[in-house]
């Protein structure tokens, strides 16, 4: 009930921008509703249809709001704790451990998922990082940042999955801070 009142159109817009899978998804299966019940000349195909296209549109903008709400929790912990790590100190075994890096944004990809892949670099070296919350507004590429994650495993042929023994680090990143 409670995101109920908070839902608005403008909401719906800014996460379609950073949720494009989803507004894709969204967009394709209204359109073959609506085909289908043009062509059944029948309006409860729509009528059944209509949960499914709503839940299309709530359930990417619940899991977002609760990653924006685990960030928002754990970055403070993670400036208070961690020492700015360089990007070439890190390695394969230190897999698992939490990290704060500052570099620069080198590039910003949505692709097919609703979180964005970012790559950074510092003066030591460049590292992919995958976050669970949309970039902070105004980031964009050149900007430097403050990148709060988790060393996991970045394989190189599937990204992934793979050959066990050929991965190299990445960061799951739980949030970003522009500096």
């Amino acid at each position: 009930m409670h995101m109920v009142k908070k839902f608005n159109i403008d909401n719906v817009i800014k996460h379609a921008k950073t949720m494009p899978s989803a507004a894709l998804s969204l967009i394709i299966w209204s359109a073959i509703t609506i085909w289908a019940t043009i062509i059944s000349k029948d309006i409860w195909v729509l009528l059944c249809a209509l949960p499914f296209i709503i839940a299309l549109t709530i359930i990417p903008l619940i899991i977002s709001k609760m990653n924006n709400n685990i960030s928002q929790e754990l970055i403070p912990e993670y400036e208070k704790k961690l020492s700015t790590t360089k990007i070439g100190d890190i390695n394969k075994e230190m897999l698992n451990q939490q990290v704060k890096v500052v570099g620069t944004v080198e590039k910003i990809t949505y692709g097919i998922s609703p979180k964005p892949t970012i790559r950074i670099k510092d003066e030591t070296g460049k590292i992919l990082s995958l976050l669970i919350v949309p970039l902070p507004e105004g980031v964009k590429k050149g900007d430097k940042i403050a990148l709060y994650g988790v060393i996991s495993k970045h394989y190189k042929y599937f990204g992934f999955m793979g050959v066990p023994k050929l991965w190299k680090p990445k960061i799951f990143g739980i949030g970003v801070n522009k500096l």
